[in-house]
């Protein structure tokens, strides 16, 4: 598979992780290593699969590093080489600032297993590789009951920054992209315990919710997914350490 571009994309069964994996499906020539939790999602999805790029899939949690240097051993040895990795894998649980649990799990998950992922790629990468990490506008900003999300996602951006710096002699970039109000499943089910607390449907809440939104509209996986497969074209070799931000302009509105 020497001629082949290899793309590694965590978080695939669902979501942003989906979309990406679904815009580069398209390509010829282009082998797509396909991680999630979910293996039966991921399966169903790649079953149905009518593009020209090949699939696999395996099972993966980014917070396991013994199993996951099992799998990047294995990937390594039967492919050679990964051009693009794009880390989308992560968990959105809420915590109180007493919640050692749910900071351990998603630190572990949403920062560690992020770097995880990326160190055991990296010596996989060709000169002119792609790194792509999915943070959050949360990557800025703070939120009530997230200082857990919070901290991983501002992590996250600052790993991108110096992990840029740390391989821009090899001509590897690695950028940082920053959703927000992303009509996943993610959001949906946010929204849906929103509205349970406040006594509305959750049609309602979403009104609400994009009436707060500049474009009066939440974006679209597939937006992100376009964005991702711009930072990993030949086209993007400047952008290096960046966070972009996606958000339909909430985050510099009023």
């Amino acid at each position: 598979m020497t001629d082949t571009r290899t793309i590694v994309i965590t978080g695939a069964a669902k979501g942003i992780g989906r979309a990406v994996a679904e815009n580069f499906a398209a390509d010829a020539g282009t082998h797509l290593v396909l991680l999630d939790l979910d293996l039966r999602e991921l399966q169903r999805w790649t079953a149905e699969h009518q593009g020209a790029a090949t699939l696999e899939t395996h099972v993966a949690d980014i917070a396991d590093l013994a199993a996951l240097r099992g799998l990047f051993d294995e990937l390594g040895k039967r492919l050679g080489y990964i051009h693009v990795l794009v880390n989308s894998a992560g968990i959105c649980n809420e915590n109180e600032p007493e919640d050692l649990d749910n900071w351990q799990r998603v630190i572990s998950v949403n920062l560690n297993g992020t770097f995880y992922v990326t160190s055991l790629c990296l010596p996989l990468m060709p000169k002119h590789a792609r790194i792509v990490n999915m943070a959050s506008i949360l990557g800025r900003a703070g939120k009530v009951r997230n200082t857990a999300y919070c901290a991983s996602k501002h992590g996250i951006v600052g790993m991108t920054k110096a992990l840029a710096l740390d391989v821009a002699p090899r001509q590897i970039t690695v950028n940082a992209i920053l959703p927000a109000w992303i009509d996943t499943p993610m959001l949906r089910q946010e929204l849906a315990v929103q509205a349970g607390i406040a006594g509305i449907s959750e049609e309602q809440i979403q009104r609400n919710a994009k009436k707060k939104l500049p474009l009066r509209r939440f974006i679209q996986s597939e937006e992100v997914a376009a964005l991702v497969r711009y930072l990993a074209s030949a086209e993007a070799g400047g952008v290096t350490a960046q966070s972009l931000v996606i958000d339909g302009g909430v985050g510099l509105g009023m």
